[in-house]
C-alpha cells in the first residue's frame, strides 16, 4: 500500500515540475510596439554592417566596428527579451549602432541608414 502513496507523491512533484515548463514556453514575449519597434531598428542595422563598405578612412573603420559591437549586443538582448523594458533597451542599443554606421557612412561620403 505505501508504494501506491510513493507513486503518487512522485506523479505530483513530476507533474508540478513540468506546467510551468510546458506553459511558459507557449506564452508569447510581452513586447507590444516596442518590440516591433526594437526589431525594427535590429534589422535595419543589421543590413549595414553584415557587408560593411571597405574604406581606408581609420575612424569610419572604427565607426563601422562600434556599429556591428552594437548589432550584436542588440541582437543579444532581443534573443532573451519578454518584457517592454528589455526591447527598448535593445532599441536604445541599436540607435546608438546606427548613429556609429550613419556617422561613419557619411564620412566616406556615401548614402548611409535613413534617419
Amino acid at each position: 500500500m505505501i508504494w501506491v502513496w510513493v507513486a503518487v507523491a512522485v506523479v505530483v512533484v513530476a507533474a508540478g515540475a513540468l506546467i510551468p515548463v510546458v506553459v511558459g514556453r507557449n506564452r508569447p514575449a510581452d513586447g507590444g510596439d516596442a518590440a516591433i519597434s526594437a526589431r525594427e531598428r535590429y534589422e535595419l542595422l543589421g543590413h549595414y554592417v553584415e557587408n560593411p563598405v571597405a574604406t581606408t578612412d581609420t575612424e569610419a573603420e572604427e565607426l563601422l566596428r562600434r556599429g556591428r559591437e552594437r548589432w550584436n549586443s542588440a541582437g543579444a538582448v532581443l534573443s532573451t527579451a519578454r518584457a517592454a523594458a528589455d526591447f527598448q533597451l535593445a532599441e536604445r542599443v541599436a540607435g546608438e549602432g546606427l548613429a556609429a554606421v550613419t556617422e561613419a557612412y557619411a564620412r566616406m561620403g556615401i548614402a548611409g541608414p535613413p534617419s
